[in-house]
């Protein structure tokens, strides 16, 4: 499998950041596509996460025009992954249910009118639901989410491209037993040498969440149900903003860092990014032989 880097190709660069990142140049015309084999991958995607949108610093024009140079530069992308934290939060005690609404607004008017004729596929992360409602009201917890994202139940299997796909719901970082009884019946019933992608919001297993203090309690477990599979496992994840790839037997382990960098705000380094990762995406293309290929583009602060 080929090694995750930073694509170099008609990309500006940032001296503020650290040797080697690039930055996606907005106005450029479509950047080259990142090195390939001779046969072209099933699935080119999109993956993005921890967008983090809201209506300070700009967050919603800058977002608009980020996703525009996505799609301009890597017009093969044929898939689009959200892993989570869509929205800039709404999990917290003092958050209400206007600025809730007022966020999901934005979600709606800015970021899925870009994405709009590409197939999306949604993680929920753990500043999507709104837990300070009043118990029974219809916008607290994870309906109200999946409503919103339009996905039918908050974790869910499909298949795209001759990959078997699984999206979980670890937005509480963690797995219940009656979701892990469901993980485990899925992959029962996949076929052994069906390469498999898994999608969360916080990583099962990452150097970033390992340096953060960010992985998910009993990732270990859902290891050792991927670990026998004899067909390629890719494991995408954010909730940390900090990208990190890392290989364990036959599973690819790639946290990326955030769209929204620091939350739109300028972070510690001033130029947007978090603890050195610049606010980027991923392109992940993956073939039909399970071989994969993960590439994270930074994006400029402004």
């Amino acid at each position: 499998m080929q090694e995750s880097n930073l694509n170099r190709r008609n990309f500006l660069s940032l001296s503020a950041l650290a040797a080697g990142a690039t930055l996606l140049n907005m106005d450029s015309p479509a950047s080259a596509a990142a090195p390939v084999a001779a046969d072209a991958p099933v699935l080119t995607i999109l993956h993005m996460t921890d967008t983090h949108i809201r209506p300070e610093h700009d967050a919603p024009a800058r977002c608009q025009k980020i996703l525009a140079a996505i799609l301009k530069n890597h017009p093969d992308i044929n898939l689009v992954l959200n892993t989570g934290d869509s929205i800039y939060a709404a999990d917290y005690g003092h958050i209400t249910r206007e600025r809730v609404e007022e966020q999901w607004k934005i979600w709606d008017e800015t970021v899925m009118p870009l994405l709009k004729g590409l197939p999306i596929l949604h993680a929920i992360g753990n500043h999507d639901p709104w837990w300070a409602g009043p118990e029974g009201d219809a916008m607290v917890g994870y309906p109200y989410v999946c409503k919103r994202l339009g996905i039918e139940s908050p974790y869910y299997a499909t298949r795209r491209g001759g990959w078997e796909i699984i999206v979980l719901n670890n937005s509480k970082a963690s797995v219940d037993a009656d979701q892990l009884a469901w993980l485990e019946k899925t992959l029962t019933a996949l076929p052994p040498n069906a390469p498999l992608l898994l999608a969360t919001h916080v990583p099962i297993f990452s150097l970033a969440g390992t340096y953060d203090s960010g992985n998910m309690s009993g990732g270990k477990k859902l290891v050792d149900l991927l670990a026998p599979r004899t067909a390629a496992v890719v494991a995408l994840s954010g909730h940390i903003h900090i990208q990190s790839s890392e290989s364990l037997w036959n599973i690819r382990f790639h946290c990326n860092g955030a769209l929204s960098g620091s939350w739109w705000e300028p972070g510690e380094q001033q130029v947007g990014s978090y603890k050195r990762t610049p606010m980027g995406y991923a392109i992940v293309r993956l073939w039909a032989d399970g071989r994969s290929d993960s590439q994270y583009h930074p994006v400029p602060y402004k």
